[in-house]
């Protein structure tokens, strides 16, 4: 039986021009869903790229457009895909990378993952940010600039994405909950794919049209995955909870945790060494 196409899903602001940031240098092997969230810009003007779909519904961030592309998708709660990704419309990258990227999530049978991150990118977490001599790199989580999640992940997802207009929040805290009550728990940036995030991170700085900041927003997600992990107890140990749950997001690392660090840091030092001993 031929497997299940993926889904990408590109965010565009309805006035620059579409998909500025992806070469399309082969024919993809994934359907296309190209979100305009500014609501105003007419199908037209992404014609030539053939997308599957086209949605068009302004929105203030990226937890309302999970919302919106799962509204769009599930009318009648049918599953058509393997994987869901949904891409921010200032990632550098290509459809050959697009298709090599789900393919290496195929062959490691991973259900939750996203590319490294260029060390040349703006960005929020360094532990996504590309290391060489990986193919894939087990993670707790990835970022909601960049994921793809299985089909039955997201949809899992969906009626909590209404509850963030940031989506941040929905990356490492509701998602891995999910993952342990579908059992559905390799996770992994895959560093033989990278792509460069090009804008300045500006959802961290900002009040929202709900009055509450970004921070607001992913305790608020946390708050709902504890209710979660309530209702099925048996599933979570003191193991997940002290990784995922326990672990608070704040302005700035603490002093603590950045001494934390230091024995990892002396590891993968000597790593270096040792494997410069070998060239």
């Amino acid at each position: 039986m031929k497997a299940a196409k993926s889904l990408i899903v590109i965010t565009w602001d309805g006035v620059s021009k579409p998909l500025e940031y992806v070469l399309q240098d082969v024919e993809r092997n994934f359907d296309l869903l190209i979100f305009d969230h500014s609501a105003k810009a007419s199908k037209d003007l992404v014609a030539h790229l053939n997308p599957t779909f086209y949605v068009s519904t302004r929105t203030e961030n990226k937890g309302q457009v999970f919302y919106e592309v799962y509204k769009y998708l599930y009318p009648n709660n049918e599953e058509r895909y393997e994987y869901i990704g949904v891409i921010d419309d200032d990632i550098y990258t290509s459809y050959s990378d697009l298709n090599k990227l789900i393919f290496i999530g195929q062959i490691n049978h991973l259900d939750v993952f996203q590319p490294s991150i260029s060390h040349d990118s703006f960005f929020d977490h360094r532990q996504f940010t590309h290391k060489a001599g990986y193919q894939t790199k087990k993670e707790d989580w990835v970022e909601i600039m960049f994921p793809m999640y299985r089909e039955k992940l997201f949809k899992a997802a969906g009626p909590y994405f209404n509850e963030t207009i940031t989506g941040q929040g929905i990356d490492l805290y509701l998602m891995p909950v999910l993952q342990v009550i579908h059992n559905m728990k390799n996770t992994a940036v895959v560093h033989a794919i990278q792509i460069k995030h090009c804008r300045p991170v500006q959802s961290g700085d900002r009040t929202y049209s709900d009055g509450k900041s970004n921070f607001d927003n992913i305790n608020h997600l946390r708050d709902l995955s504890i209710e979660l992990i309530n209702k099925h107890k048996g599933l979570f140990d003191d193991a997940f909870m002290k990784r995922i749950i326990a672990v608070r997001y704040y302005r700035g690392i603490s002093l603590l945790k950045k001494l934390k660090r230091v024995p990892r840091m002396l590891n993968n030092m000597y790593k270096e060494i040792v494997d410069m001993s070998y060239r």
